[in-house]
């Protein structure tokens, strides 16, 4: 996942943003987190459990966590509501076609495969509609 030149402006919205990262795919994983680095935010962790990622939001304030919906053969919809009840934005990420409409109360659902543009688009949005304190 890499950025050009076009995709970069804009992105004071992004700069400094606390994000964690929750995909048990490693290449999608360090994709992610390295491409949220190139637009300036902080990755706090890229974990691949919900398990870690609960551990590693409570240890960290975590703005936003772009978490993927099969967590090694387990759903992440429990996580997701507790980081959102938290005041986490969640960008829910997926490979499945359909998708429970309960997901929807989300900042918003990426289905995979999203191109670099997709990401930095639906990060702008959702950071601009909601700006973290």
């Amino acid at each position: 996942m890499g950025f050009g030149k076009s995709d970069r402006r804009g992105l004071s919205t992004l700069q400094g943003i606390r994000a964690l990262v929750v995909e048990d795919g490693w290449a999608v994983a360090e994709a992610l987190k390295l491409s949220l680095e190139r637009l300036g935010m902080v990755v706090v962790g890229q974990v691949a459990t919900a398990g870690e990622a609960r551990r590693m939001a409570a240890e960290h304030r975590t703005d936003l966590a772009i978490v993927d919906v099969n967590l090694q053969g387990e759903r992440g919809y429990e996580l997701m509501d507790w980081l959102h009840d938290r005041g986490t934005k969640v960008i829910v990420i997926s490979g499945y076609e359909h998708l429970p409409r309960s997901l929807e109360k989300f900042a918003a659902i990426l289905h995979k495969p999203f191109t670099p543009t997709m990401l930095l688009t639906t990060l702008q949005r959702v950071m601009e509609r909601c700006p973290t304190p």
